[in-house]
């Protein structure tokens, strides 16, 4: 009676472990989580070759990028382990277009 109990108890965690959603994986510098915070930063565009003045916030592995003047973009970062918080590469599916983020307040 007690093992078929704990058989089910096993069996009903494993079940659960399974249905459970899986969890982003939070975009980290030096461990920590950065995510939902927002920082100054410069955004440098593949595409136009210009630099701009905007902040940045993290969300797992995108970051959204508003634009001093008005307006933001969604990037898909390339690795949510950041190495170097001045070279950020990162990536604009819906215009095809590489930017290269260089964030302050991270060091």
């Amino acid at each position: 009676m007690i093992r078929t109990l704990a058989f089910r108890l096993i069996g009903l965690a494993m079940l659960l472990t399974l249905v459970s959603p899986p969890s982003s994986p939070a975009a980290e510098y030096l461990g920590s989580n950065i995510d939902g915070v927002s920082y100054d930063a410069s955004a440098y565009s593949y595409d136009t070759g210009k630099y701009y003045d905007v902040t940045v916030e993290f969300d797992s592995d995108e970051v959204t990028v508003y634009f001093a003047r008005g307006g933001h973009i969604t990037l898909a970062l390339d690795d949510e382990e950041i190495d170097d918080p001045h070279d950020i590469s990162a990536y604009d599916y819906n215009r095809s277009v590489y930017w290269s983020l260089d964030v302050d307040g991270l060091d």
